[in-house]
């Protein structure tokens, strides 16, 4: 089947948007003592223009009640579109997961990101897929782009960072350059996005914050540098208390910080340890 990667073209104004993080979990973070938020969905979801209706869900929160749990959100939410993040060992639930909101919404649009997505782009955009948009890299600003694209019906080939299929064909735009951090153009989560509730670390209500991103290191084992590059940009002091100040605010007595090496840079460390 042959998805259109355009909205109708009488759809203006505000979209409905449901973000999904998979509730397939690490080895070594079991979910009965560990339930992590995905700090990209609400980043996302701050990120947005503001006239949007985005909800977000970690799917964590639901590992046994997962279609239940999609199915109501479905119908909750109505979304115009849904987005994915998605690991590697999370692919095979992710295309479940797009094959149900396709069944329950045959209209709705489908973009899927994260490492991979971003990284093995071919298994999303096989036709079975049912796949429309495929945001690689960093996304808060292509995603912010492709909706704007989408309300306005503007062409989707000038936005660096998308993979997108239109008339059954795939087209692979530029990569985006990696943000540096440093001007304020990426805004703060959007934590009030979140429709399920449960994130504790240990019994604590945890939440994630992040100070820096990349990593100048090329272990065997990671795939940060095939991500983004070899690069580390950091946010300031400032931005990173007031994300801080936001989690707690949303309930947060503990705090993961998702840095990809946040100890590259000893003394901003120490420096932000005292800040």
């Amino acid at each position: 089947m042959v998805y259109s990667a355009r909205l109708g073209r009488n759809r203006v104004g505000r979209m409905k948007i449901l973000l999904l993080s998979m509730p397939d979990s690490f080895e070594h973070m079991p979910s009965i003592a560990v339930r992590m938020p995905n700090g990209a969905l609400t980043s996302l979801a701050g990120n947005v223009d503001a006239h949007h209706q985005v909800a977000v869900a970690d799917l964590i929160l639901a590992q046994r009640c997962v279609r239940e749990t999609v199915q109501r959100l479905m119908a909750q939410c109505n979304p115009d579109l849904v987005g994915l993040s998605v690991m590697t060992f999370q692919r095979a639930t992710a295309l479940r997961i797009i094959a149900l909101a396709r069944l329950l919404k045959p209209g709705v649009r489908i973009a899927v990101g994260g490492y991979d997505p971003s990284l093995a782009a071919d298994a999303y955009t096989d036709p079975t897929a049912g796949v429309d948009y495929i945001v690689r890299g960093e996304g808060e600003i292509t995603f912010r782009e492709l909706l704007r694209a989408l309300e306005s019906q503007t062409d989707l080939a000038a936005i660096p960072g998308l993979s997108y299929q239109e008339d059954g064909c795939w087209h692979h735009n530029p990569d985006r350059a990696v943000h540096t951090l440093t001007s304020g153009e990426i805004r703060l989560p959007k934590r009030s996005a979140r429709v399920l509730r449960g994130y504790t670390f240990l019994g604590r209500q945890i939440d994630v914050i992040e100070t820096s991103r990349g990593c100048t290191f090329d272990c065997s084992f990671c795939s940060i540098i095939e991500m983004r590059g070899r690069n580390f940009h950091t946010y300031s002091f400032d931005r990173v208390l007031d994300d801080i100040r936001d989690a707690r605010a949303h309930g947060a007595r503990a705090i993961f910080i998702v840095d990809d090496n946040i100890t590259l840079d000893v003394r901003r460390f120490a420096a932000l340890c005292q800040a």
